[in-house]
């Protein structure tokens, strides 16, 4: 009884991975060995860091760490799950509340990121535009 061949179905990817290689658009995520700062080693390589979302000097200074370092004795080293489960802590709503009497507005949500921002805003736009996107078939455009 002959035999079957087995071939690997993600096999193209290799492919195509060594496509973007032979065409220098291989993209290789760099590895950053210290702390985030002006110059700092990437890949083994002590570099002036340009690239980076530090321009303040924030991710080191000495009373951000020590808040850092008191919050996770408090609290832990994080809230366990995304705040629409069961993530959001008082010192969420504590910081949102202040945000917002600074800026003198009812209230603010503050994301964790870019890309939660971006999808929250984006999606909170086009909701307000058209009410009923949410439950619409897809590919069906708003009249």
């Amino acid at each position: 009884m002959p035999t079957a061949t087995r071939t690997n179905p993600l096999s193209f990817l290799t492919d195509q991975l060594d496509e973007l290689k032979a065409k220098g658009t291989h993209f290789k995520l760099r590895v950053l060995e210290d702390e985030q700062a002006p110059e700092c080693t990437f890949d083994g390589k002590r570099v002036i860091n340009l690239a980076s979302n530090n321009y303040l000097g924030l991710t080191t200074h000495p009373k951000l760490r020590e808040a850092a370092l008191e919050a996770t004795r408090r609290y832990g080293v994080g809230s366990g799950a995304v705040r629409t489960i069961a993530g959001t802590m008082k010192i969420h709503m504590e910081l949102e509340e202040k945000i917002a009497l600074f800026k003198n507005v009812e209230a603010c949500v503050v994301f964790q990121s870019g890309f939660t921002a971006n999808a929250g805003t984006v999606s909170a736009i086009i909701l307000a535009r058209y009410p009923g996107c949410a439950t619409r078939p897809r590919n069906t455009v708003p009249s």
